[in-house]
């Protein structure tokens, strides 16, 4: 299995488990989906058994970060070890679930960032509702080809963008004026804080409008291309996430 998909079941279960009402139960049940006893799991991890049946019994408070970290990783290892078949059937399920093809790069991060500093990746040009750039932060981004989003999207598949927040980024490229990613969040109930247009070959007015209605910080991209601009926005979740 290549380190890309291994990745992505990693991030599949991280998200998992933090968005679970009980972060303690669901430790639980990603042990047991890997058949993994607690003790064999906590001699993986180094740890005393004592210490995960107490977090999956909620006797201990909820796991910090570097904890669920390297719960998940230890599980990985260990189903590797044994040829990987949980982990090709969590794998099929992430699959099944994936983002359209539209959707270039989805980012979610567990620690807020200032708008300010994307803006700032992205060598932005503020278009709209620069007040607020101060005061919003975000906990992740979107990237998205404009023009596929158009001529593939559905809106059933429109809700895709937000990945697990709508405290994020949108950002398009392959823009031509920006007037229709900024309609189609006008009319979508969800919204996102900061929408992004990479190089537009004219920004079209209404869409400027639209966005100081919506109240979303609207940002011109002056990166020189789009493969320099998925290259800062990886480069820089990848420095969050601590890699």
């Amino acid at each position: 299995m290549s380190e890309y998909s291994v990745d992505r079941v990693k991030r599949y279960i991280f998200g998992d488990i933090l968005v679970s009402q009980s972060v303690n139960k669901a430790l639980k049940k990603w042990r047991n989906i890997f058949g993994v006893s607690q003790v064999d799991l906590a001699k993986w991890m180094g740890i005393a058994p004592s210490v995960i049946s107490e977090y999956e019994s909620e006797r201990r408070r909820t796991p910090g970060t570097r904890f669920l970290k390297k719960f998940v990783d230890s599980l990985i290892e260990m189903d590797l070890r044994r040829g990987g078949k949980a982990l090709s059937l969590i794998l099929n399920e992430v699959m099944e679930q994936d983002v359209p093809e539209p959707v270039l790069v989805v980012r979610d991060f567990m620690e807020p960032f200032p708008a300010s500093k994307l803006i700032e990746i992205v060598d932005g040009t503020i278009l709209a509702n620069e007040d607020l750039v101060g005061k919003v932060s975000l906990y992740g981004f979107t990237l998205i080809d404009s023009l596929k989003a158009i001529l593939m999207m559905s809106g059933n598949s429109f809700f895709k963008l937000f990945g697990k927040s709508t405290e994020r980024a949108v950002i398009f490229t392959n823009v031509t004026t920006g007037r229709s990613p900024m309609v189609a969040i006008r009319v979508y109930p969800l919204k996102p804080r900061m929408v992004v247009v990479h190089r537009p070959k004219s920004v079209d007015k209404l869409s400027i409008k639209l966005a100081e209605k919506e109240r979303i910080i609207y940002v011109l991209s002056n990166i020189e291309t789009s493969e320099k601009l998925i290259n800062e926005l990886i480069s820089y979740s990848e420095k969050l996430m601590g890699r």
